[in-house]
């Protein structure tokens, strides 16, 4: 695998973009994207970051071997994977190119409302938290965050039997604690992603966010939900084919995650 880094004129540590010259911002965040043959989806994900409101962003875009190549602005920093490195290694990839005290993890089919970036720092900063995350636009907080889930969750998930995660506590605060939320949006600090040896690239794809999250949690640090819909991101779709290649090595992906949180899921109310 080879990963060439095109920045139209950009270092590969990225400047801070969407405020004007000399405008003060209380957060600099490198906002990392991953994509693989995803078009429109991605240049609206990308313009989404850069009209966030009140923050200075980094859009640093990791290109999984999309066909043809991804295209990005010219403010924006792109690496180019030959071949599809997974979603755990292209995302350390982006995070490892930027610099900025707070990371968000973005999805290329998810667009951030111009509040959310900073909305989002704030709470991080107020909770001293590891990690927050989102509720997503026209969707309960327990479509996309919750308890770390178990084998039954997991297995209702592949079928189609469930699209929702158990809540650790009532949502019904500014913000609430979590296990984990998906990796459509994850917003943390550069200092707990080091701290905890980044994103475990031995998981190909999934369920990384959520080891990501548990190891998190494990070292001190809390992971929470933040109230008010201000990202965009289509529900979960169901696994048509679960028994494929991609299939395979997700479910084998799952029985290692099982593996390594037994403890914690087996704890009362977690392997549900």
């Amino acid at each position: 695998m080879t990963a060439n880094v095109a920045t139209s004129g950009l270092s590969a540590r990225p400047r801070p973009d969407s405020l004007s010259a000399g405008e003060p911002s209380r957060y600099e965040v490198d906002i990392a994207i991953l994509t693989w043959n995803d078009g429109q989806l991605l240049e609206a994900a990308i313009a989404s970051a850069f009209a966030s409101r009140d923050v200075s962003v980094n859009v640093i875009v990791v290109d999984n071997g999309s066909e043809p190549p991804a295209v990005v602005p010219p403010r924006a920093t792109l690496i180019r994977n030959e071949k599809n490195a997974g979603v755990a290694r292209g995302r350390n990839q982006a995070i490892a190119a930027g610099s900025a005290p707070l990371v968000m993890l973005l999805d290329s089919d998810a667009e951030l409302l111009p509040d959310a970036v900073v909305s989002m720092a704030a709470e991080l900063e107020r909770t001293a938290s590891g990690v927050v995350v989102p509720t997503f636009v026209d969707q309960d907080p327990s479509a996309s965050a919750g308890l770390a889930p178990g084998l039954i969750v997991k297995a209702k998930r592949v079928l189609g039997l469930t699209a929702t995660y158990e809540p650790l506590v009532d949502s019904t605060d500014t913000s609430w604690p979590v296990d984990f939320g998906i990796g459509a949006c994850q917003l943390f600090t550069r200092e707990a992603w080091e701290q905890v040896g980044g994103i475990d690239e031995s998981f190909f794809y999934g369920p990384e966010d959520v080891d990501f999250c548990l190891r998190v949690l494990d070292s001190g640090l809390p992971v929470r939900q933040l109230a008010g819909e201000m990202v965009i991101h289509p529900p979960r779709r169901r696994h048509r084919r679960p028994i494929n290649k991609s299939g395979i090595r997700h479910m084998w992906a799952v029985a290692r995650y099982l593996v390594r949180h037994r403890k914690r899921l087996l704890s009362v109310g977690s392997s549900s």
